[in-house]
């Protein structure tokens, strides 16, 4: 037998790692109380009317590929958790679908809102964290679709980031966002501009004319700076290509290990999936690029009207 005390109360969790068997186990808890709990294909909207009442603290909202863990005093009045889980499902298939990966997640995403978190207003992870303020945003229908989820999606957009096409520290806050533009976009339907102020046309064009009139060093190019560079990419090639480049990246091995290497290495496969040599783009942002990339990528129609050609 194995006691477990919990001087702090809190959510009682009982994981058990895939493909686990358990026969003839028996789990006694006592002084446990009822908790908020919805979960799509399960939870009839009749049990949800009783449930959210429950007298826990916390509630927990389980759909499809994301659990989110909030104060229960703001799923008091959801009526219609379904229509919450829909859109989030929503969400996080287009999310899988920039990845270039299965919508069905290997393991749920977890969202936690809580009092005091280790790091920053919201973080990445497993749990991603955010202050208890955000609580009534992630499970208000009316304000993802209105005022957008931002934050959110740019920590969702934080987990599927890969070693491989990231270039640290240069693109670590900047590559994230590209699913909050895309599922803003494709889902939510708000134009990012209204979203966030520094996707307004004048801040993007701002961005992107200073860099260059400070001469694009690359020690300059992170966070919006560097996000402009793939956002012309977008606007040039759309969408699919972004997905082409990452779905790549899924089927490569024997990645160089050094940031100028994976620069290369992303100039060459984002050229051949447009059929265009980008290296004079690139080069425009203030990429390393090599002698062998260029030779390499040579076969190909030159972008040479690209939007950084008007600064040189």
């Amino acid at each position: 037998m194995v006691l477990v005390h919990n001087l702090w109360g809190g959510l009682l969790y009982i994981i058990a790692p895939p493909k686990t068997q358990v026969m003839g186990a028996e789990v006694i808890v006592q002084v446990g109380v009822p908790v908020p709990y919805y979960k799509s294909g399960e939870t009839s909207l009749s049990d949800w009317s009783r449930l959210r009442t429950a007298l826990s603290p916390w509630a927990e909202l389980e759909f499809e590929n994301i659990i989110l863990t909030v104060p229960s005093e703001v799923i008091r009045t959801l009526e219609r958790p379904d229509e919450l889980a829909a859109l989030w499902d929503k969400m996080l298939r287009a999310i899988a679908d920039l990845a270039a990966i299965p919508h069905k997640f290997k393991r749920k995403e977890r969202f936690v809102c809580e009092v005091q978190i280790s790091h920053g207003w919201m973080h990445a992870g497993y749990p991603i964290m955010a202050h208890t303020d955000d609580a009534a945003e992630i499970v208000s229908v009316k304000h993802a679709t209105t005022q957008g989820l931002w934050g959110p999606i740019h920590e969702l957009g934080h987990n599927q980031q890969r070693e491989c096409w990231e270039f640290h520290p240069h693109t670590t806050e900047a590559t994230c966002n590209l699913w909050s533009v895309y599922v803003h976009e494709t889902v939510l339907n708000l134009p990012c501009e209204k979203v966030h102020y520094e996707m307004q046309a004048g801040r993007r064009k701002s961005c992107a004319e200073n860099y260059a009139k400070n001469g694009s060093k690359l020690s300059e190019w992170d966070l919006w700076t560097a996000l402009e560079t793939y956002m012309q990419l977008q606007d040039k090639f759309g969408w699919d290509a972004h997905k082409k480049v990452f779905a790549a990246y899924h089927t490569m091995s024997g990645f160089p290990g050094d940031r100028d290497g994976k620069m290369n290495l992303y100039a060459v496969t984002f050229s051949e999936i447009v059929g265009m040599d980008l290296s004079r783009f690139f080069k425009a942002w203030g990429w390393p690029i090599e002698g062998d990339t260029e030779k390499k990528l040579s076969n190909l129609p030159a972008w040479n009207d690209h939007p950084m050609a008007q600064y040189n």
